[in-house]
């Protein structure tokens, strides 16, 4: 990744953020704000509190869109990309919990104002709204929520982003029900890896999408596409990252003490990697925030740490 020299640095997520109901009590429901690459938005932003992070995103005017977004800015994201509207608000989806402790999701996004994210203004107007942006973030959600239509719109709009020297990241973070099949989920993310300089793929997913059984497919698969800079998770055989031209680096994994939650995770993973890497680390310190925070995650309930917690078992360990 090319080295920034500027003051501050920018990172611009696309995607959603959802409201998130969470069972509190026998006849009532916790609310919160959730959604994967605004996860990873809000722990680059912890890791990095001088970077600028923004949110490219639909939302709408009521109430409780609102206080979505106030969210947000409570978090430091930067909010001057939301788009809004009068007709289609923000998305819902519930967590359940069963009796083994085993969780199931429901979803009411259908028609949210973050699947229309492409139909606010013309791909001109938002490539030179975007301009001062030096790194974009992507994943398969924000392209799964779209219509074809406007999955070709975002791809559009990065591939010229990407042709402006803004460098791209793209997550898979495969969701099957957000696909026709396998066949159809492949043919997107081909396409997705063909704009990207960074891609962050996990192997089970690639498994499951390409039938790829090992990181060298993988990495071999994202480099003939284009890629640069692959990051691959590949669960307890620990983490690659295969470059064109540079030996590829390996760190192991590390389980993490204890395991309450594995919400956000991978979007931890993403966010301080990201956000690390546009403040100029390396590969293996980058590697290492993106472990070290993700570790964290995973022993704490919920996607998102309080700003104590992270702060207490986090912010002193955060390789700058």
């Amino acid at each position: 990744m090319h080295e920034l020299n500027k003051q501050t640095s920018t990172i611009l997520a696309i995607g959603e953020c959802m409201l998130e109901l969470i069972p509190d009590t026998e006849d009532s429901l916790k609310m919160s704000f959730a959604g994967d690459v605004y996860n990873a938005l809000v722990y680059g932003k912890r890791c990095f509190p001088d970077t600028n992070c923004a949110f490219f995103t639909g939302t709408g005017n009521d109430a409780i869109s609102q206080k979505m977004v106030q969210r947000w800015q409570r978090e430091g994201i930067n909010t001057e990309f939301v788009q809004y509207s009068d007709q289609h608000s923000l998305g819902i989806y519930s967590i359940s919990v069963d009796e083994a402790g085993e969780r199931s999701f429901s979803y009411w996004r259908k028609d949210s104002a973050a699947t229309k994210l492409m139909e606010f203004l013309t791909l001109e107007q938002y490539s030179d709204l975007l301009t001062n942006v030096d790194l974009v973030f992507f994943s398969g959600i924000s392209l799964g929520i779209l219509s074809i239509e406007n999955r070709d719109k975002l791809l559009a709009l990065v591939a010229k982003m990407r042709a402006q020297g803004k460098v791209i990241a793209f997550d898979p973070n495969y969701r099957p029900s957000m696909y026709e099949s396998d066949q159809d989920a492949s043919e997107w993310m081909t396409k997705a890896y063909q704009v990207s300089d960074i891609a962050l793929p996990g192997l089970d997913e690639h498994q499951d999408i390409f039938n790829h059984t090992h990181v060298k497919q993988v990495a071999a698969f994202c480099l003939e596409h284009g890629v640069k800079e692959v990051v691959i998770k590949a669960g307890d055989a620990g983490t690659y990252v295969y470059e064109q031209e540079n030996p590829p680096v390996h760190v192991p994994f590390t389980p993490a003490p204890k395991q309450i939650d594995s919400t956000a995770a991978g979007d931890s993973f993403a966010g301080a990697y990201l956000v690390s890497r546009l403040n100029n680390l390396s590969i293996n310190n980058a590697l290492l925030n993106a472990n070290i925070v993700a570790g964290e995650v995973v022993q704490h309930q919920g996607g998102i740490l309080t700003q104590t917690t992270f702060n207490q078992t986090l912010s002193n360990k955060i390789i700058k």
